[in-house]
């Protein structure tokens, strides 16, 4: 069993206080290409790119860090609901030719209610998670190579087909993460790899377990990873406390 680990990449902003804002650096896309660099360089798999109204944008950013990257996965999160499945299949099949398939994908339905009604989307949770289903079965079948026709709830297409297509066959891989049993339902149909956050590991493996069991009653097999924080401390009562003291420097 191979283990792969990523790095974060702070398109807000970075700190090095975890959770303490004020203490900041303002992004950079030179800090940016730094960060990616090094983790690139010190032997990371790869680094996620996230999305969201206080985050510079993930596609962009992923294009500047193509030409000074040599082996780093680009994990750009994509939020469904702002793009056209057959516009982000252009865009994902352009970056993994620049990359020569080092693209992967992390989509994103949900988030903070008035975030997502700043940024024009307000449908409710489990609509969201039913977008994103639509979005990913234009985008999988776009990007497979098929000619799509689809005729749903928040997405429609006539005899779509994407004429670039990516280095990763069929489509870059798709990671993705949610508690619900909505977010359960659509990694168990349309992701490769189910991402957890760092939770108590009896919590963890009851939400590997049925991701696991739906996604078989879809002739499917689903990976999995969790999202961590490490805080490195002399203590255990450091550590501890460490994302809210502002005197010490979070690893």
């Amino acid at each position: 069993m191979s283990l792969d680990i990523f790095w974060f990449l702070p398109t807000s902003g970075d700190t090095r206080y975890l959770g303490q804002s004020e203490t900041g650096r303002a992004v950079s896309n030179e800090y940016l290409r730094q960060v990616a660099v090094a983790a690139d360089t010190l032997g990371y798999d790869g680094i996620l790119i996230p999305t969201g109204s206080g985050c510079v944008d993930p596609w962009v950013t992923a294009a500047t860090l193509a030409p000074v990257t040599q082996r780093l996965k680009l994990l750009v999160a994509v939020r469904t609901a702002l793009t056209l499945p057959s516009a982000a299949a252009r865009m994902a099949a352009t970056l993994d030719q620049a990359t020569h398939g080092r693209l992967l994908i992390n989509v994103v339905p949900g988030g903070d209610a008035a975030e997502l009604a700043a940024d024009g989307i307000f449908l409710d949770h489990d609509a969201r998670y039913e977008e994103a289903s639509e979005f990913l079965t234009i985008w999988r079948g776009l990007l497979s190579g098929e000619t799509v026709n689809f005729d749903g709830k928040y997405h429609k297409i006539k005899d779509g087909k994407n004429y670039f297509p990516p280095v990763q066959q069929p489509y870059p891989g798709i990671y993705f993460g949610g508690s619900s049993p909505a977010a359960h339902e659509l990694a168990a149909e349309h992701v490769d790899a189910y991402l957890s956050w760092g939770e108590p590991p009896a919590a963890v493996a009851e939400k590997i377990a049925d991701v696991r069991a739906r996604a078989a009653k879809h002739g499917r097999t689903v990976r999995f990873g969790v999202r961590l924080h490490v805080i490195v401390r002399e203590t255990n009562e450091e550590a501890l406390g460490g994302c809210q003291s502002a005197d010490q420097p979070s690893g």
